[in-house]
């Protein structure tokens, strides 16, 4: 008999990334297991070029010791929300554990998923809503679009035939 874990569920529509992913973060490293749905709606404060070109210049470093590449962005909105939790946990044996328990999708749970997720509770995340914020913000789909996320086009396309 394998016992269903209990997920806590994020909607992350309308929700500030770095706020949402640190608390996330936290409640992954007190074991439990969070999913991130609509990771493609959360929001980045800021000026859009400016975080692209922060984005582009760090993709861009070289030097000696790092030839190639690097550091290496995933432009899936998914992945990329996955990958600023990642960065606010700690990096050790802890931290990757605590990475597998956080489960991030584009938009809602595919339905071949949702029998693994059956046991949800929704959850707030505090102080993370868009309406704080006074200034200008762009989504995390605008995001990844410019670093080359082509939407699920290909996807789209395949379906209609």
């Amino acid at each position: 008999m394998t016992q269903q874990m209990n997920w806590k569920i994020v909607d992350a529509t309308e929700l500030i990334l770095g706020r949402m992913c640190s608390q996330v973060a936290k409640l992954a490293l007190l074991g439990e297991h969070v999913l991130i749905i609509n990771a493609k709606d959360a929001v980045i404060s800021g000026r859009r070029n400016q975080i692209i070109k922060n984005i582009l210049i760090a993709r861009e470093a070289r030097d000696l010791a790092n030839p190639h590449h690097g550091p290496f962005r995933n432009s899936r909105p998914d992945m990329y929300v996955r990958q600023k939790v990642r960065q606010m946990l700690p990096k050790n044996d802890r931290g990757h554990d605590a990475i597998e328990r956080v489960h991030v999708y584009i938009n809602g749970i595919p339905k071949v998923k949702e029998e693994k997720y059956k046991n949800q509770e929704a959850i707030q995340i505090k102080n993370a809503s868009s309406s704080r914020l006074s200034h200008k913000f762009h989504s995390v789909a605008d995001i990844c679009t410019n670093m080359g996320w082509t939407g699920g086009s290909r996807d789209a396309s395949l379906k209609s035939k």
